[in-house]
C-alpha cells in the first residue's frame, strides 16, 4: 500500500515538475536577445528624447506664431499674439462665423498695419485708403493673387476675377469690350427688363396669396436670369413659378416651365457657388475634406461638368451661326448676346479667344455678377424697412422722375437722375461691400509708403467691411445707415473717391461691371418700392440671428463667411400692393 501511495504521489508529483521546468526552460531568453532588447530600447529613448527636444525647440522658437513664419521685427507696426506653432489658426476656426468682426476688433486694438501668422503663412493687414492704393495701383505689379482663390480655379478657370498677369489682361480686355452704350441698351437693359417682369409677376402673386417671400433667394434667381440671358440669350424661367408656394427650387421648377436644359444647369450653379463658399470658409484642407466626403466631390464633379456642358453647348452653337468673325456685322447690326462679342473680339495681334476662354469670360460674368448685385439688394432692402422715412424719400423722388418717362420705368438713360435710390445703395455698399474681405500676394519685399514693411510670399489683407466701420475714415457716425451723406446742398451725389469707397475696387482691376450693377440695384429698387409695400414677416426680425460685436444704430442679419457677402438665413418678407395717387395721374 505504502508502494502504492508513492508511485501515485511520484504521478502527481512529476508532470508538474516537468511542466513547471518546462515553463522556465520556455522563459529563458536565447543567447543575445537581452543585448539586442537592450539596444532597442536605447533607440528609442533616442528616437523620443530627439523628437521631445524637437518639439521643445519648435515650442520656444514658434511660442507665439505659426511654424513656417520668421520673427516679425516692424516697429511700430504689432503682431496679434498667436497661439505656439499653429498661430493664429485656432482664433481664426473659432471665429471663423464672425471673422469680419475678429479682425475689426483686432485693427482697432492693435492698430493699422497688424498682422496674423497661419502655418507658412503671415497676412498683414493693410485696411487703409493710401495703402491700399499703393498696393492696388502705384506697385501693382508686385501683387498678384496667386494661390489666394485656388478653391475657386476649377469654378473661375482662368477668368478676370482669379487670373494675374498676362492672362488677366486678356481677360480683362475680352471683358471690357461689352460695357458700352450701345450694349447696354440693345443687351443689357432688355434683357434686365426682361427679368424685372418676371420678378414683379411674383410679387403680384405673393400679394394677391398673401404668403410671404425669401428675398434673398427672389433677387439670387432675378440676377441669375438677368445674367444668363444677357450672355447666352437664354431662358431660364426661374421667376413667377412659385404659384403660391413659399420657396423655389430648381427641381420644382421643372414643370413651371424651366426647361430641360435649364434645369440641371441651375441646380449644379447653385451647388457650386454653396460649394465654393464652403471651400473659402475652410480654406486649409477643403481638398482633404471633398476627397474623404466622397458625395460631395462627386456632387461638386458632376455639377462642374453640368455647368461646363450647358457653357460649351451654347458656344458652339453661337460660334457655328457665325461663319468668320465678320459673320455677324455682315448679316445684323445688333448682336443677340454678349457671348457674340466674345467671340468677335481681337487682341492686339488679332487673334480671339479660344473655346475654353470664352467659356471662362462668360462664366466669370455670371459668377460674380449673380451673387454681388443679389447680395446688394438684400442688405438694401433690409435697411430701407429698418428706415421707412427712407422709403418714403425714395417714392417721392422716384414718381416724380417716372411720371418724365414715356415707358414710366427705370432706364440705363436714367438710373443716375434717381439720387436717392443710388445713395441708398451706395450706403449699403459701403456697410455691407458684395468682396468683404480681399488681399494679394507680395512677389517681392517691398514696404509701403507710411506703413508696414512686406516680405516676399506674404499676404496682404484688407476689409471693405471693416472700413466702412472706421471712425478714422468716416466719421463718428460709421456705424448708422445715412444715405443722406452720399448727397451735397445741392442734390446732387457726392464722389468720395475710388480707395476710400472701395466696394468696386480700384486701380486697374476697377470693377468693369460698376454701371451695370447700380443699373440693376436701382432698377429693382425703384420699381419695387413704387409698386408694392413691404414689410418684415411676422416675427422674423426678433427671431433672425444678428451681428451684434460692432457698435451699430440697430444689429444686422448674421452673414455667411465666404468669398461674398451672403445673409445667413432667408429674409423673409409680406408683400401687398402699393397704390399712390400722383403715380395713376
Amino acid at each position: 500500500m505504502i508502494s502504492d501511495y508513492l508511485r501515485s504521489s511520484e504521478s502527481v508529483v512529476r508532470p508538474k515538475t516537468l511542466t513547471a521546468a518546462v515553463t522556465v526552460h520556455q522563459k529563458l531568453p536565447p543567447q543575445g536577445t537581452t543585448n539586442s532588447q537592450n539596444e532597442v530600447d536605447s533607440r528609442k529613448i533616442m528616437i523620443a528624447t530627439l523628437i521631445a527636444l524637437g518639439v521643445a525647440y519648435l515650442l520656444i522658437k514658434y511660442r507665439n506664431r505659426a511654424i513656417g513664419t520668421t520673427k516679425r521685427n516692424d516697429p511700430p507696426f504689432c503682431e496679434a499674439p498667436g497661439w505656439p506653432i499653429v498661430g493664429g489658426l485656432p482664433t481664426i476656426i473659432k471665429h471663423r462665423n464672425r471673422l469680419l468682426e475678429d479682425f475689426t476688433i483686432k485693427g482697432f486694438r492693435l492698430g493699422p498695419g497688424f498682422s496674423v501668422t497661419l502655418p507658412g503663412m503671415r497676412i498683414i493687414d493693410i485696411s487703409k485708403p493710401e495703402w491700399i492704393e499703393y498696393i492696388q495701383k502705384t506697385n501693382f505689379d508686385n501683387y498678384v493673387k496667386g494661390h489666394l482663390l485656388q478653391p475657386m480655379w476649377d469654378m473661375f478657370g482662368k477668368g478676370i476675377f482669379v487670373a494675374d498677369g498676362a492672362t488677366w489682361k486678356r481677360a480683362r480686355q475680352a471683358t471690357s469690350t461689352i460695357f458700352t452704350v450701345k450694349t447696354f441698351k440693345t443687351i443689357i437693359e432688355p434683357s434686365t427688363s426682361k427679368s424685372m417682369d418676371g420678378l414683379m409677376e411674383e410679387l403680384k402673386s405673393s400679394a394677391e396669396n398673401n404668403h410671404s417671400l425669401d428675398f434673398c433667394d427672389l433677387f439670387l434667381r432675378f440676377t441669375l436670369d438677368s445674367f444668363v440671358h444677357m450672355t447666352f440669350a437664354k431662358d431660364l424661367n426661374i421667376l413667377g413659378t412659385h404659384n403660391g408656394s413659399d420657396q423655389y427650387t430648381p427641381d420644382s421648377a421643372e414643370s413651371g416651365g424651366l426647361s430641360h436644359s435649364a434645369a440641371p444647369f441651375v441646380k449644379a450653379f447653385n451647388f457650386t457657388q454653396d460649394q465654393s463658399d464652403f471651400r473659402m470658409a475652410v480654406r486649409v484642407g477643403w481638398k482633404l475634406i471633398e476627397s474623404m466626403n466622397t458625395s460631395m466631390g462627386k456632387q461638386m464633379n458632376e455639377s462642374l461638368r453640368i455647368i461646363d456642358d450647358f457653357a460649351y453647348s451654347l458656344i458652339d452653337e453661337r460660334s457655328a451661326s457665325l461663319p468668320d468673325p465678320k459673320g455677324l456685322k455682315e448679316k445684323e447690326s445688333t448682336p443677340p448676346d454678349l457671348l457674340t462679342l466674345f467671340i468677335e473680339t481681337r487682341d492686339d495681334r488679332g487673334g480671339g479667344l479660344d473655346r475654353f476662354e470664352l467659356r471662362d469670360t462668360a462664366m466669370n460674368l455670371i459668377f460674380a455678377g449673380r451673387d454681388t448685385t443679389a447680395q446688394t439688394l438684400s442688405w438694401a432692402f433690409f435697411h430701407l424697412l429698418m428706415n421707412k422715412h427712407l422709403v418714403s424719400k425714395l417714392r417721392e423722388e422716384a414718381i416724380a422722375v417716372l411720371n418724365e418717362e414715356p415707358g414710366n420705368c427705370v432706364t440705363y438713360a436714367n438710373h443716375k437722375s434717381f439720387v436717392w435710390s443710388n445713395a441708398v445703395i451706395f450706403e449699403t455698399l459701403r456697410l455691407h461691400p458684395s468682396v468683404p474681405k480681399n488681399g494679394k500676394v507680395a512677389l517681392s519685399s517691398d514696404r509701403i509708403p507710411g506703413g508696414p514693411t512686406i516680405q516676399a510670399g506674404d499676404v496682404v489683407r484688407w476689409s471693405d467691411w471693416q472700413m466702412g466701420r472706421d471712425p478714422f475714415i468716416w466719421g463718428p457716425d460709421c456705424g448708422e445707415f445715412k444715405p443722406e451723406r452720399w448727397i451735397d446742398e445741392a442734390g446732387r451725389m457726392k464722389q468720395f473717391g475710388q480707395f476710400k469707397f472701395h466696394a468696386f475696387n480700384g486701380g486697374p482691376r476697377l470693377c468693369l461691371g460698376m454701371n451695370l450693377a447700380m443699373f440693376e440695384a436701382v432698377k429693382v429698387t425703384v420699381e419695387v418700392f413704387t409698386s408694392f409695400e413691404l414689410e418684415f414677416a411676422d416675427g422674423w426680425l426678433e427671431a433672425v440671428p444678428k451681428s451684434e460685436r460692432i457698435s451699430s444704430r440697430y444689429p444686422t442679419p448674421a452673414y455667411k463667411t465666404s468669398l461674398t457677402l451672403h445673409m445667413q438665413h432667408p429674409m423673409m418678407i409680406s408683400v401687398k400692393h402699393y397704390h399712390n395717387s400722383s403715380k395713376e395721374t
